[in-house]
C-alpha cells in the first residue's frame, strides 16, 4: 500500500514538474472558420464610374456584395460562410476545390489610401481590385501579371 502512494505521489510530482516547463502561446492569431476576421470587417467602397460604387459588407457572420448576399453562416452548400486562412491572406469561401469558385483572395494591405489601409482582392487572371473605407471617385484596382502582390 504504501508502495502504491510513493509511486502515485511520484507520478503526481513528476507531471507538475513537466506541465510547468511546457510554454504556452497565447497570441490572438485568427484560428476560426466561420466567422470573419475583424481586420476585414466593415463597408468597403471601390468606384466603377459615372458616380457607382461597388460595396463589400463583410460582418462578423456574412459577406454581402451589392446588397446580395454572397456567404452566412446561416445558409448550407456554396452560400455557407468558410473562412480559408494563409499567412496574411483569408479566402472567404475556401471550402471549394477550385478558386474559380470562390470570390478570390482577400487581405488588408499596407498600401494606404488618404491615410488609411485598403483591403485588396485578387481573383484569377491578374486583377487586383483594391477597396476603400470612404467612397472616393477613383478606381485604385489594377492588373498585374503576377502573384507576388497577393498579401501586400
Amino acid at each position: 500500500m504504501k508502495i502504491k502512494s510513493v509511486l502515485s505521489m511520484g507520478l503526481v510530482c513528476a507531471g507538475l514538474t513537466v506541465g510547468g516547463f511546457t510554454y504556452i502561446n497565447a497570441s490572438a492569431k485568427y484560428v476560426g472558420h466561420n466567422s470573419t476576421p475583424t481586420e476585414l470587417r466593415g463597408t468597403w467602397y471601390r468606384y466603377e464610374g459615372h458616380n457607382k460604387w461597388d460595396t463589400y459588407k463583410i460582418t462578423k457572420k456574412s459577406v454581402k456584395y451589392n446588397g446580395h448576399l454572397l456567404y452566412s453562416t446561416g445558409k448550407g452548400g456554396s452560400k455557407k460562410l468558410f473562412i480559408k486562412h494563409s499567412g496574411d491572406t483569408y479566402m472567404l469561401n475556401g471550402h471549394f476545390k477550385y478558386d474559380y469558385q470562390t470570390t478570390g483572395t482577400y487581405w488588408l494591405s499596407h498600401q494606404k489610401v488618404n491615410g488609411h489601409r485598403v483591403l485588396k482582392n485578387y481573383h484569377l487572371m491578374g486583377q487586383y481590385n483594391v477597396f476603400t473605407k470612404n467612397k472616393l471617385k477613383h478606381n485604385y484596382s489594377y492588373h498585374k501579371d503576377s502573384l507576388k502582390d497577393i498579401g501586400r
